[in-house]
């Protein structure tokens, strides 16, 4: 008898990938393609490119073979009826006969850091969210509402606080140093006038700013004084956010590129958890098209004990 298949894809606004396990863990194949959210771009090109990534992570497989797929993208909190939809278009463009379940990213980037039905997950990447995830659902949320409303602690956050303190210092309001100089140097070298940077900086759209938030973490590890200030503001309105939705006993998820890379933010935030939320666990996400693949593979592998231990496997690899 052949191993059950299944595949987990993350179907972001940048980027998109799909991993193809087996039930026992192993991964026999991984595939990428172009940004995929089909409510906040080209719903054709979103559907095209779910479908290339599943198919490269197929490789010469057949489709029929796969027994369960999960998609998670960042449009699924945006549909009702319309999943429903999604998930029948994606079950004939994928050439599968089994379902495909579509569920929110926080939810996949939460399966990616823990096995847990009911817990808390963080993101911080170019954007910013925290979500109380009841039953593998999102319910109570706190931010996430874009570069113009909130994101408050997010790559654009970061990049935006870094320009702002660039701007102070050319006028002769605010300190300089080694971040003030790096942002002027990546931005306007030649030209230090708040003008000029202003200028260059809005004549590319505002998610763009979120490029600096490594010079900020950058900064900071050098000891920097303005950017200490930035990633202690970042990691405040962050830690903020997660505690309307938290639950001081459950699961706390990290994710997104600010919590799982080795940044200060990620630091400095993973240690307030410990200290203010002792009883919960504090875990960092994989990749979040792990996470789906393991929720996609949860649709055979029903025994408990056996979820986690393919969980932890899929983790650790």
């Amino acid at each position: 008898m052949h191993a059950r298949l299944a595949v987990g894809l993350d179907a972001g606004g940048t980027s998109s990938r799909a991993v193809l396990i087996d039930e026992s863990g192993a991964v026999l194949g991984t595939g990428a393609s172009g940004p995929a959210n089909p409510v906040g771009g080209d719903r054709e090109i979103a559907l095209s490119n779910m479908a290339l990534a599943f198919q490269r992570a197929l490789g010469g497989i057949d489709p029929a073979e796969v027994g369960s797929v999960c998609v998670g993208t960042a449009g699924a909190l945006s549909l009702t009826e319309e999943v429903r939809e999604l998930s029948a278009d994606l079950k004939r463009r994928f050439a599968t006969g089994c379902e495909v379940a579509v569920v929110s990213d926080a939810v996949i980037a939460f399966a990616a850091g823990s096995s847990a039905p009911d817990g808390t997950v963080v993101v911080s990447g170019t954007g910013a969210v925290a979500f109380a995830i009841r039953d593998r659902t999102p319910a109570l949320r706190a931010d996430g509402y874009g570069w113009l409303f909130g994101d408050a602690g997010s790559g654009f956050w970061l990049g935006r606080e870094a320009v702002r303190a660039a701007l102070r210092h050319i006028d002769g309001n605010g300190p300089g140093g080694r971040l003030v100089e790096a942002i002027i140097a990546a931005v306007a070298p030649e030209k230090r006038r708040s003008g000029a940077l202003v200028a260059k900086c809005m004549a590319d759209p505002p998610v763009r700013l979120a490029r600096f938030a490594a010079l900020v973490c950058e900064a900071a590890d050098g000891g920097d004084a303005v950017a200490e200030s930035i990633v202690a503001r970042a990691v405040g309105h962050l830690a903020e956010s997660v505690s309307y939705v938290v639950d001081r006993e459950l699961p706390i998820v990290m994710a997104g590129s600010l919590l799982t890379r080795p940044t200060p933010i990620a630091a400095l935030l993973q240690e307030r958890f410990r200290l203010v939320y002792p009883k919960a666990g504090i875990s960092k996400a994989t990749d979040p098209a792990i996470g789906a693949a393991w929720m996609a593979a949860s649709a055979f592998v029903t025994d408990p004990a056996e979820r986690v231990r393919l969980h932890r496997r899929l983790a650790w690899r």
